[in-house]
Formats: C-alpha cells, sequence, structure tokens
C-alpha cells in the first residue's frame, strides 16, 4: 500500500508505530512519481500516479477485475 500527503513543514522523525509498517518516509514529488512508477502491481501504482500528476481528478474511482495475477481496469470512474 502507498499513501501520499502533501506537506508543507515538517519537524521530527518519520517513525510508525505499527509492526505491519516496512518503510516510511518522505519524497520530493518527481522522485515520489518514480518511486511510485516502478511499483509492479497497476491497481497501486495507476491510481496515485494519475492523481500526483494530475491526470486523473481527486477522489476519482477505480475499479479493477483480479483475475489471478491479471489486473484489468474496468473503469476509473
Amino acid at each position: 500500500m502507498a499513501a501520499a500527503f502533501e506537506i508543507d513543514e515538517w519537524s521530527g522523525d518519520v517513525a510508525p508505530e505499527d509492526d505491519d509498517i516496512k518503510q516510511a518516509a518522505f519524497f520530493p514529488l518527481p522522485d515520489a512519481l518514480k518511486l511510485l512508477g516502478e511499483l509492479d502491481s497497476t491497481t497501486q501504482r495507476e491510481p496515485i500516479v494519475g492523481c500526483l500528476t494530475g491526470d486523473v481528478a481527486p477522489g476519482t474511482t477505480w475499479l479493477y477485475r483480479n483475475r489471478g495475477k491479471e489486473e484489468t481496469l474496468v473503469a476509473p470512474w
């Protein structure tokens, strides 16, 4: 799972308190887009990259059909 937050100012450490979270970090937008663009899963990659680039409106609903390893985009709404 990837989450994106726009932050104007930050102080302190990024330190998740949940053992299930493997990594948390802040990245400048160009770096975040590069890293997110490398995700193997289209269901994880396309919605967040589309929103962060402005290609897709915030709040767009994405519907995927998953059959085994095949992920098919049915409709971004």
